[in-house]
């Protein structure tokens, strides 16, 4: 250490380093970078020995472990490795001594068993398929969800990393592939992403991806530990749950949604936009409020105790009934009402379906009166018409036996064949109105 350049660098050096006496571990020495690190001043270190900066439980082992706790001038513990080399400083025997700091690192890998830890217990709950990738072999181990959840169930527990990038959907290698790749290189804790997998069932399956990395005392990883969740079933409800979030919105349907709380009177809490413009109130009005907004003051319909009933009873209901917008103008509206119930069969909401009828009532109500002026001409026809009808045949056939002249016979055959022709046509009226309703 008398060597100028020796000496500069072991002054220069970023991390702390000390000589010590081998017989009595008094430090002889210390550099800048121990002093900062550790908080000690240099006369305060040259009055101490290595063992009054290790923690209690670490000084029996001071000579055989490289790996110790020390403790900083204010009381912070810290893990260190230590490299030391034997030497000669100013004729006494020592040694040269490195301390690196790897607390940080400890404390990771920490983290790492803690989550593989949590990962196993949460693979035994769940069938996950924790995964545990060696960046130094390129090799994967897995649990036994490889066999349960992907339906790999020949390949055994190991496989090596081309083996997973090869089975993620070849539309979402590019984004996941790049994704893990770039957490590994950037030195990041973690890396998480959704993609779809191909199983040794022949299906894709969607998968909830999650990973720790292990990092070096370099910052570069060598470890990465994680979990896959098949999350199929979640997406497919989504789908389906933003299909029919579609369905709702685009319908031209009315769509009311209200709460469960009959005993206080149901409070909508969700409209569309097909019935905020069949009621010309705005969604603002309508939320929060009665159903029965829309009754305006004709609430002795007969619809309405039929309502009431079903939901009482907690059974679905078909039912038409007058509304009347903000204005007041009043229409017809046919309403489908559903009960909505959770996991375990509570009804949580009330769910109708409104559809503008006014048209339609309006055109059966046409039909109706049409049928109905049918009738009346078939009645016309059977006793206004037919009563006169019959009596000119009578006084034909009279005639006919009253010993008329051959011109005469002639004449009351043709009145007798009209007769009966008009007779048959009063008949086909009267039948036809009768059976044959316009619809």
């Amino acid at each position: 250490m008398e060597n100028n350049s020796y000496y500069h660098l072991f002054e220069k050096s970023p991390l702390p380093m000390w000589v010590v006496d081998i017989s009595t571990l008094r430090f002889l020495d210390v550099n800048h970078a121990a002093i900062v690190h550790y908080g000690f001043s240099k006369d305060e270190f040259l009055v101490m020995t290595v063992t009054d900066i290790l923690a209690p439980e670490d000084v029996p082992l001071v000579k055989n472990e490289n790996t110790l706790r020390h403790v900083k001038k204010n009381g912070q513990l810290i893990h260190v490795e230590i490299e030391s080399n034997q030497m000669e400083f100013k004729g006494t025997l020592a040694r040269l001594v490195l301390s690196h700091d790897i607390t940080e690192r400890i404390a990771h890998q920490k983290e790492i068993l803690e989550n593989v830890e949590r990962y196993d217990i949460v693979s035994k709950a769940t069938s996950d398929v924790v995964w545990d990738y060696d960046l130094t072999t390129k090799v994967v181990s897995w649990n036994q969800g490889i066999n349960g959840v992907l339906k790999y169930e020949t390949i055994g527990n190991t496989t090596d990393i081309d083996w997973w990038r090869d089975r993620v959907h070849p539309e979402d290698q590019q984004r996941v592939l790049a994704g893990f790749d770039e957490s590994l290189i950037n030195g990041g804790k973690s890396w998480e992403d959704k993609y779809r997998f191909f199983c040794g069932d022949g299906s894709y399956r969607y998968i909830q991806d999650r990973g720790y990395i292990g990092l070096d005392e370099h910052g570069t990883a060598y470890r990465m530990i994680g979990a896959m969740q098949d999350i199929t079933r979640q997406m497919e409800e989504e789908h389906w749950s933003k299909l029919l979030e579609s369905v709702i919105i685009n319908t031209t349907d009315g769509v009311l949604i209200t709460d469960a709380n009959y005993d206080a009177g149901l409070s909508i809490v969700y409209v569309n936009d097909a019935l905020v413009e069949m009621s010309g109130y705005s969604r603002t009005e309508l939320i929060g409020a009665r159903p029965d907004i829309f009754h305006g003051d004709d609430h002795n319909q007969q619809g309405l105790e039929k309502i009431y009933q079903a939901i009482k009873k907690k059974e679905p209901c078909n039912i038409e009934l007058s509304n009347y917008t903000k204005e007041g103008r009043l229409y017809d509206v046919s309403i489908n009402l559903s009960p909505v119930t959770n996991s375990v069969g509570e009804i949580t909401h009330w769910i109708s379906i409104r559809r503008d009828i006014t048209e339609t009532r309006a055109y059966v109500k046409a039909i109706e009166a049409q049928n109905k002026k049918m009738m009346n001409i078939a009645w016309l026809q059977s006793h206004k018409v037919r009563g006169p009808l019959t009596r000119i045949m009578s006084l034909v056939e009279l005639l006919a036996n009253s010993d008329p002249d051959n011109e005469t016979k002639v004449l009351l055959e043709y009145l007798s064949k009209s007769a009966m022709e008009l007779d048959e046509i009063i008949v086909d009226i009267t039948n036809h109105a009768g059976n044959h309703n316009v619809d």
